[in-house]
């Protein structure tokens, strides 16, 4: 052990020492702490990496957890600036009923009395006016009862005239025979004599008078039978259907007859309305000039406006409906009676709306 101790001690003194190096004592004291100041650095990196490493174990060994979703706070002063609105009443439905056309004027033309049709100027579809002539009857019959009519009215005038006369000669010769009388130039029996003359020729010109107005009367009726003979229509309107051909024997109106008896029929265009059938339940709501809007199956890509003319008074029984009859706003064209229609009447609430809708 000396002999390795001197051995140390003589390399040791003949080493170099150089400036600035720390002895081997400090060398060996410094390399100590700088192990433990590494160690102390890994050790804080190995805590660090468990700390964080520690959640993200959890979430994956515990079960998951639904989060709730928050709502909104309310802002209770918002509402008290605003105060929430009462709830708006829903706009009022609309009534929907089924119908017809009907047409107010729409007759067939019948005759008063019977002959042969001879003309027929207007056919079917044909417009007419009032008192224009839709068919004329034979009046050969009538014509020859209207000249021997007037002949008599002739030959009772002329006899009438004849008693006039009469009467008048018959008054002067009184009024002469009254001055005789007073003058005592003529018996008193003269003067009754044409006393009695004038009051008879008074009485034969009554009869006279009367016989004259009856033959007058009677040549009036013939005029009129004469007259009959053309059927003319008794207002404005259309020829519908055409019920006799040229050479037809007619009856007369007063004879009765079948609802196609008769010259024609006619329609009046204007007196269009619609009938239409609505459920009893909605009978409230509905009433006289209240609008309403149809359309017809012939046409439906038209809309017609409509107004409630008038209600029945008594309800269907057997339907369960109420009918309203109403009319058009503005001449329909070709438009026919008995075509089906729609209708849907608006409720009373809705009427200040009607001329907004531009139908």
């Amino acid at each position: 052990m000396n002999a390795e101790a001197n051995l140390a001690n003589r390399l040791r003194s003949l080493s170099i020492e150089r400036k600035g190096s720390p002895p081997a004592d400090a060398a060996t004291s410094l390399r100590f702490p700088r192990r433990g100041v590494a160690l102390v650095g890994i050790a804080v990196t190995l805590a660090a990496a468990a700390y964080m490493s520690l959640p993200l174990a959890e979430s994956m060994w515990r079960p998951p957890v639904t989060e709730a979703i928050s709502q909104p706070a309310v802002d209770t002063t918002a509402q008290d600036k605003f105060p929430s609105q009462p709830p708006k009443t829903p706009p009022p439905q609309s009534v929907i009923g089924s119908g017809y056309v009907v047409a107010e004027r729409m007759i067939t033309s019948r005759p008063e009395i019977g002959g042969k049709v001879i003309d027929l100027p207007l056919d079917v579809g044909d417009h007419f006016t009032a008192g224009q002539v839709i068919a004329r009857l034979d009046t050969t019959t009538d014509e020859i009862e209207l000249r021997i009519a007037r002949s008599q009215a002739a030959s009772a005038d002329a006899a009438a005239h004849r008693v006039e006369v009469s009467l008048a000669q018959a008054r002067k010769t009184l009024e002469r025979t009254k001055s005789l009388v007073e003058r005592g130039a003529a018996a008193v029996s003269s003067l009754e004599g044409d006393s009695l003359s004038v009051v008879q020729l008074t009485s034969d010109l009554d009869v006279a008078r009367q016989a004259a107005e009856t033959a007058g009367l009677q040549v009036e009726r013939q005029e009129r039978n004469v007259a009959l003979h053309q059927i003319v229509a008794p207002f404005d309107g259309v020829i519908v259907t055409r019920l006799v051909g040229l050479g037809d024997m007619v009856a007369s109106g007063t004879d009765g007859g079948g609802p196609r008896d008769g010259i024609a029929i006619l329609l009046d265009p204007n007196s269009l309305t619609i009938d239409v059938d609505i459920a009893q339940s909605n009978a409230a709501r509905i009433e006289p000039g209240q609008p309403a809007v149809a359309v017809l199956d012939a046409f439906p890509d038209r809309k017609f406006r409509m107004r409630v003319r008038t209600i029945v008074s008594a309800a269907s029984l057997q339907k369960g409906t109420v009918t309203a009859r109403l009319e058009f706003l503005t001449p329909p064209s070709r438009v026919l009676p008995n075509m089906a229609a729609k209708v849907t009447l608006d409720a009373p609430e809705l009427q200040a709306n009607t001329n907004e809708r531009g139908l």
